[in-house]
């Protein structure tokens, strides 16, 4: 499962995995670079029934950068850096980076994921079709809230910088 043109974009990551996601059981969906607390795997996993989960952090910078997550009567209802400014919601938080899907959520979204590599979308973040998935509303999903738990995505220098001197420490 490497995706030789990863620079391409992360959906043609996702779409490499598309035989695991579909093989059967839950699905883990985890960006690589972030360093969390273990609070926040236990977020993702827990429970005995199958599920689909996102992750939120409402203790969170705004600006363009961080994915947002914005949830209405529990629901998640966006998954976006830029946010519509007539979208209306209850709460908002910074998205982990981790999803979790049951059977039927992982088989849909590799199914939307084939979609963008086929039209020529690939290089779309992969968050775009787990947004898709979730704006259809064929599948349930669940908001675990992990703020307080610390995390750091590693995406520029001074977040190296961050992760060793505040997030590290905590872990």
């Amino acid at each position: 499962m490497l995706n030789s043109d990863f620079e391409l974009g992360s959906v043609l990551t996702v779409h490499c995995a598309a035989e695991a996601m579909t093989r059967g059981g839950d699905v883990l969906l985890m960006d690589a670079d972030v360093l969390y607390h273990e609070r926040i795997m236990t977020a993702l996993t827990a429970g005995e029934r199958p599920v689909n989960r996102v992750l939120i952090d409402r203790d969170f910078e705004a600006g363009d950068e961080p994915v947002k997550v914005c949830v209405r009567d529990g629901v998640p209802i966006e998954l976006r850096k830029l946010l519509a400014p007539e979208l209306t919601y209850d709460s908002i938080g910074e998205s982990v980076g981790f999803f979790r899907f049951d059977e039927a959520g992982a088989r849909r979204l590799a199914a939307i994921v084939a979609g963008y590599a086929d039209s020529g979308r690939g290089h779309m973040p992969h968050e775009e079709a787990v947004r898709d998935l979730l704006q259809e509303r064929s599948q349930e999903f669940e908001v675990a809230d992990v703020t307080g738990s610390p995390w750091i995505e590693i995406d520029f220098p001074n977040d190296v910088l961050r992760a060793a001197h505040e997030v590290l420490p905590q872990l």
